[in-house]
C-alpha cells in the first residue's frame, strides 16, 4: 500500500465509498447489471440449499438456534434463528462446497456473504425486494473493489480474502439495505472491517473455511446493527496507514483502484459461476484434464502431469495431496487433476467421502508436480485462474493445454440457461421440483415486487416451527 507513507495524506476511500452506498447509484442499476445479479443471487441459494445437506451446514444450522432465538430463515430447513447467527449459518451452507460464485479479481465469493446478510436483515426488517437488489448491488461491488485493490500479497500471506473482505461488503449491503446515513455507513464499513478473519489453512482440512463466510455474513449484519443504533467504528478504517484495513492485512494492490469509475463501471456485472465443486483455482486444471481426456490420454497412460500456474494458484491448491476431509480434497489441484482423469467431471460424485483416498486417484495425484509459469505470473490478478498443462505419456508422448481463464471467467460465461439448470440440480433435492420452480421465479422479479415473505417460505419450508 503506497498511500499514507512519507506524510502523503491517504484518499479517503471509506468516506467516498459510504456516500456512494447512501446515494442514489446503487439503485440505478443499469439494466444488465440488474439482470446478472438476480442470476448470481439464484445460483447463490442453489449452492446454499445443497449445502444445507452437508454436515458442517447442519452442525452451523444447530449452533445458530441455540445461539439466538429469532424468526429469520435458514436455508432448507424449518429451524429460524436471529439475524446474525441465521446469517452465519446461510453463508456457510452456500460456501459449503466450492460450487458459489466468485470474481476473477475481486478474490472472493461475493454472493456467500452478501446475500445471507442481506435475506436476514430484510426479514427481520420487513423489506421489500426492491431494497434487497439495491443492497446485493452494493455490497458486492464494494467488495468486488476492495478485493482487487488487496493485490496479491493478501491471500499470499495466508488470509482468506471471502473471510476478510467479505465482511466490508456483508458490512456495506446491511447499511445499504438500512438505510444508513453516509456517516453511519462509514461506521458500518469500519465494525465490519475490524470483524475481518478468515485463515486460508485448508490443506490440514476442517471445516472452517465454510465458517470464513458465515461469519463474514454475521459480522456484516452485527456491523449494520450496531451503526444504525449509533454505534461508532475507526475513521477512515481502509486506508488508514497505520491499523487500517489495507495497511495490517498485507495488501498491496492500488488503493485508488477502489474509486476508479464508481457507479458508472459496475464491476458486480463480471462475477462468474462455477460448474465444478472444487477452489476456483483448480477449475482450469479440471478443464484442462478434460481436453487432454478428448485427446486421448487414459489414467493408464499417464507417467507425469505438469501443472503450471502462478504464484496464487499454486499457493491455493498446489500442495501434495494427502487424504483428510472433502474441504481438503476441493482445495487440491493434484486431486482435481486426477479425478477428473478417471471420471471426466468434478462435481458433487467426485468429492464423496468413498473416493478421498480412493487408490485409483492417489496414484494419479502423486504424478502431479506444480510449477511456477513466468508468463502466468507477470499477468497478475487477471491471470490468477490460468494453467498450462504438460502430460507425458508412458510412451513418451507428450499432451500440452492452456486455459486462461476457468470456465464462468471473462470470456468463457455460462450460459442463463446453463445457470438455471445448474440451480435446479441443485435445489430440487431439498425442495422438490415445484419448490425449486417457485424460488427461481421470485428471485427472477426482485425488481419487479417479488413477494418477499413468499420467497422465505419457498427457501424454508415449514419454518417458523421451531425456534421462533
Amino acid at each position: 500500500m503506497n498511500e499514507g507513507s512519507a506524510g502523503v495524506e491517504p484518499l479517503p476511500i471509506t468516506d467516498t465509498l459510504a456516500r456512494w452506498i447512501t446515494g442514489p447509484d446503487p439503485a440505478r442499476l443499469p439494466a444488465d447489471v440488474g439482470a446478472h445479479l438476480k442470476l448470481a443471487i439464484l445460483d447463490t441459494l442453489g449452492c446454499g440449499l445443497f449445502g444445507s445437506t452437508q454436515p458442517w451446514s447442519r452442525h452451523a444450522a444447530d449452533a445458530a438456534r441455540e445461539m439466538a432465538g429469532g424468526s429469520c430463515i435458514i436455508l432448507g430447513s424449518p429451524v429460524t434463528a436471529g439475524p446474525v447467527a441465521a446469517a452465519m449459518a446461510n453463508g456457510t451452507a452456500i460456501h459449503g462446497f466450492e460450487l458459489d460464485d466468485v470474481h476473477l479479481t475481486g478474490q472472493i465469493h461475493p454472493g456467500s456473504v452478501v446475500v445471507p446478510a442481506v435475506l436476514a436483515l430484510a426479514q427481520l426488517r420487513g423489506l421489500p425486494s426492491a431494497r434487497v437488489l439495491e443492497a446485493v448491488a452494493a455490497g458486492y461491488e464494494t467488495g468486488i473493489r476492495l478485493g482487487a485493490a488487496a493485490g496479491r500479497g493478501h491471500g499470499l500471506s495466508g488470509y482468506h480474502p471471502t473471510g476478510t473482505i467479505g465482511c466490508v461488503a456483508a458490512g456495506a449491503a446491511a447499511a445499504r439495505l438500512l438505510g444508513l446515513d453516509a456517516e453511519r455507513t462509514a461506521s458500518a464499513l469500519a465494525l465490519a472491517a475490524t470483524q475481518a478473519s478468515g485463515l486460508y489453512s485448508t490443506r490440514t482440512g476442517g471445516m472452517a473455511k465454510r465458517f470464513h463466510a458465515g461469519h463474514a455474513a454475521s459480522a456484516g449484519v452485527t456491523a449494520g446493527l450496531l451503526a444504525e443504533r449509533g454505534f461508532t467504528g475507526a475513521a477512515g478504517v481502509i486506508e488508514t496507514p497505520f491499523g487500517g484495513f489495507l495497511s495490517t492485512l498485507r495488501c498491496d494492490g492500488d488503493p485508488a483502484s477502489i474509486l476508479q469509475d464508481l457507479g458508472t463501471e459496475w464491476r458486480s456485472a463480471s462475477v462468474g459461476f462455477k460448474i465444478f465443486a472444487t477452489c476456483a483455482s483448480a477449475q482450469t486444471i479440471v478443464t484442462g484434464v478434460r481436453q487432454l481426456r478428448e485427446r486421448g490420454l487414459a489414467p493408464t497412460d499417464l507417467q507425469e502431469l505438469r501443472v503450471r500456474m502462478g504464484r496464487i494458484a499454486i499457493s491455493n491448491v498446489g500442495w501434495p495431496y494427502r487424504p483428510a476431509d472433502v474441504v481438503a480434497a476441493q482445495m487440491n489441484g493434484s486431486y482435481a487433476a486426477a479425478v477428473t482423469l478417471l471420471d471426466g467431471e468434478a462435481f458433487i460424485d467426485q468429492f464423496r467421502e468413498d473416493r478421498l483416498a480412493d487408490p485409483a486417484v492417489l496414484d494419479i495425484a502423486g504424478r502431479v508436480v506444480f510449477e511456477l509459469d513466468p508468463e502466468i505470473e507477470s499477468g497478475g490478478l487477471n491471470l490468477r485462474h490460468a494453467s498450462r498443462l504438460l502430460a507425458r505419456t508412458k510412451d513418451g508422448t507428450v499432451f500440452e493445454t492452456y486455459n486462461a481463464q476457468r470456465p464462468g471467467g471473462p470470456g468463457s460465461e455460462i450460459t442463463p440457461a446453463a445457470l438455471l439448470g445448474k440451480f435446479r440440480q441443485l435445489a430440487e433435492p431439498v425442495l422438490g421440483t415445484a419448490g425449486a420452480g417457485r424460488v427461481a421465479d421470485l428471485v427472477m422479479a426482485l425488481d419487479d415486487g417479488a413477494d418477499m415473505g413468499a420467497l422465505y417460505g419457498a427457501l424454508a419450508p415449514g419454518a417458523g416451527r421451531v425456534g421462533d
